[in-house]
């Protein structure tokens, strides 16, 4: 089966042609989309939850409190396509049609479904923890070997004189020490691109297995 074609990035890391795919790039999109995605569901439960508590004793706080109890639906919706990313398509939302039309059969619906007990505890997963750690590994999956690259354009933007990019003990006081560094920066990019991958693929494994 053609790299391209596979459909699961633990299919994909073991592939030999990986790095020339799409599949490092997807697994790198698909961590760093986390961020807004989780800034914005963090902010909207605080919300919910802070201007809800406050109008509770007027008694028009209360749908903010019941909507941020049911904040997992809607995020169950978007994680579950952004499965799509690393290869877990078609994921049907594990959620079960009202018996009769209203709001008030589809609240007690949802709110007497496992699944949605378990969307929400992802959702407090999510935009608690998972998004920065999501952020923290792309950042220094990245950041060493980009920065390892830029050590020659560092040591001429000084000057030609002592670079101290990185820490002060590691100095780089000559292009032939910033070249080497470079080339050790492109060695760990194929490194980053299969770290970034496994830990996609695992995060996404998270996803899945409370999402579905």
């Amino acid at each position: 089966m053609a790299i391209l074609e596979t459909k699961s990035v633990w299919v994909a890391v073991r592939r030999p042609g990986f790095l020339f795919s799409s599949w490092p790039w997807r697994a790198t999109a698909y961590l760093l989309s986390s961020t807004p995605v989780g800034l914005a569901g963090l902010i909207a439960i605080l919300t919910a939850f802070a201007v809800g508590g406050a109008l509770t004793v007027v008694l028009v706080g209360v749908p903010l409190l019941l909507a941020a109890l049911l904040s997992g639906i809607p995020m169950g919706v978007i994680e579950r396509r952004r499965l799509g990313m690393v290869g877990h398509h078609a994921l049907r939302a594990p959620h079960e049609d009202p018996q009769e039309p209203g709001i008030g059969p589809w609240f007690r619906q949802r709110i007497g479904e496992a699944a949605s007990w378990r969307e929400l505890a992802y959702t407090l997963l999510f935009v608690t923890v998972l998004w920065p750690l999501d952020l923290l590994a792309v950042v220094f999956a990245l950041t060493v070997p980009v920065g390892l690259m830029a050590t020659p354009y560092m040591l001429a933007a000084y000057g030609g004189g002592e670079s101290t990019m990185a820490l002060k003990q590691w100095a780089v006081t000559s292009y032939p020490q910033a070249w080497a560094l470079a080339a050790l920066g492109l060695l760990l990019l194929p490194v980053a691109a299969y770290a970034l991958t496994v830990v996609a693929g695992a995060r996404a494994g998270v996803a899945r297995k409370l999402l579905t």
